[in-house]
């Protein structure tokens, strides 16, 4: 979202200000980079999710006698982290 002339003219002023008044704390914020999380930490807590996922779903199914269910169950728990942790294996492999 865009910030107004206004406000990035006292964005700025504000800045200068602190560049200032303190500028070693100005230069720890301007070096400042937004967290990343690793792709295997994401690629590990999906294929535990499908995982937990998929045993709800086959429980579910075992409970009301549902083969659909059963089989979309399997396919959640052994499939889905298969391919997770198959593709993040050949991404890290290139």
């Amino acid at each position: 979202m865009a910030l107004h002339d206004e406000e990035q003219r006292r964005l700025a002023e504000i800045e200068r200000q602190l560049a200032e008044e303190n500028p070693r704390l100005a230069q720890r914020l301007s070096e400042l980079r937004p967290m990343r999380i690793p792709g295997v930490v994401v690629a590990l807590l999906g294929a535990l999710c499908s995982i937990v996922a998929g045993l709800f779903v086959m429980t579910a199914g075992a409970q009301s006698h549902a083969a659909f269910l059963i089989v979309f169950g399997a396919v959640l728990t052994s499939g889905v982290p298969t391919a997770i942790i198959w593709r993040t294996w050949l991404h890290r492999l290139r």
